[in-house]
């Protein structure tokens, strides 16, 4: 007896197995299954993935989109503040220098401030941008420095430097020459010391911002630099053949306030 309904019950589950598997091949109509699979666009500064269409490329990118303190903005109509002066205590040299694409990137250990009244930001990295994204009254200069410094609990504060046609800059002449040709990182020794970038005219423009890649975080302080550096055209050339032109659009200053800490000097 129990030998028959054992058998009788495997027979009906070899039937339903058999049943399930036609089913199966019905459903699929004996077609091939095919998957979609929807294509990424990464960010860029022309084409499918360029300024205009950055908000739309990921739903971490929505502030270039419908952020209202967006930059790069032309620097003007400031008014002269009475903002605290700027200091930087510059010590440690730069451990690397990526090629990501975009931007030519030079990253620095803990140990280089930047301070701006009672706070003190940790400089992170440098990097450059050609032609420049900021304008000062109107004017756009062959290629701007971004010096990104961040804070412990996530307040961002960049400097921006603004260079002309001149003397070729010794600085940008080592992230050159260390910037590896294919994307990438290659480490640097004892070199890039950041302290020499900086300007005798510690005075600055000052406006709220975002930075100028996406995601576009906003609030960002900018410190535009008043002094002018020189950058010789092969520089700029070399920087481009690197990475291409680089500098996003410029953005809507929606009223916002520009403040100057001195009189600007230079060209």
């Amino acid at each position: 007896m129990n030998s028959r309904l054992t058998t009788r019950h495997l027979g009906g589950i070899l039937m339903l197995a058999l049943l399930t598997l036609a089913l199966t091949v019905v459903a699929c109509g004996g077609e091939e299954v095919v998957e979609e699979v929807e294509e990424t666009i990464e960010w860029s500064y022309s084409g499918a993935g360029g300024p205009e269409n950055w908000a739309s490329l990921s739903a971490d990118n929505a502030r270039c989109g419908d952020g209202t303190q967006q930059s790069p903005i032309d620097i003007t109509g400031y008014e002269l503040g009475s903002s605290p002066p700027i200091s930087f205590s510059y010590r440690r040299e730069a451990e690397a220098v990526t090629n990501g694409g975009h931007l030519i990137s030079v990253r620095y250990p803990t140990g280089n401030r930047l301070g701006f009244g009672e706070r003190t930001y940790q400089l992170e990295s440098v990097h450059a941008h050609t032609p420049s994204e900021h304008r000062i009254d109107g004017k756009s200069y062959p290629l701007e420095l971004h010096l990104i410094h961040s804070q412990t609990f996530g307040d961002v504060a960049v400097v921006g430097m603004m260079f002309e046609i001149g003397e070729a800059n010794p600085v940008l002449q080592e992230m050159i020459e260390n910037a590896p040709a294919e994307i990438g990182s290659t480490e640097t020794t004892g070199i890039l010391n950041a302290r020499n970038l900086m300007t005798k005219d510690l005075g600055y423009y000052s406006y709220k911002g975002s930075t100028t890649t996406p995601p576009c975080a906003e609030p960002v302080d900018w410190f535009i630099m008043l002094e002018i550096g020189t950058v010789s055209q092969a520089q700029v050339d070399a920087l481009q053949n690197l990475t291409g032109p680089n500098n996003r659009p410029l953005q809507p200053d929606n009223g916002r306030a520009i403040a100057t800490s001195g009189s600007r000097s230079g060209p």
